[in-house]
């Protein structure tokens, strides 16, 4: 290899290194992903493009799914108190009957 390759070699192996040291700016969102303005937009114009029946049918199912998902975040709740009743029922009952036995200990 001449003196001349060499040089060349190095100084391309020198551009390459600075390129892999140069910070990458990353995209900030992707274009794939619609934003939830655009998503509203395409929503409402799909909404005023449907016949009179078509928006009252839109509406009653809306109003079908919104009745249902109130209703399981209330399941919810109420199974979380639920437990926590339980929880609070077998720690007194915990500590008024085995608790008690095991600190009075009879010969």
């Amino acid at each position: 290899m001449n003196p001349q390759e060499r040089q060349k070699l190095e100084r391309k192996l020198q551009d390459l290194e600075a390129q892999i040291h140069q910070p990458q700016s990353l995209p900030t969102s992707t274009p794939d992903t619609p934003s939830l303005k655009s998503v509203y937009q395409q929503l409402t114009l799909w909404y005023q493009g449907l016949p009179d029946r078509g928006k009252v049918v839109a509406i009653a199912v809306g109003a079908v799914f919104a009745l249902s998902a109130v209703s399981t975040v209330l399941n919810l709740v109420r199974l979380a108190f639920t437990l926590a009743a339980v929880g609070v029922l077998g720690f007194v009952g915990y500590k008024l009957f085995l608790a008690s036995k095991s600190s009075n200990p009879n010969p």
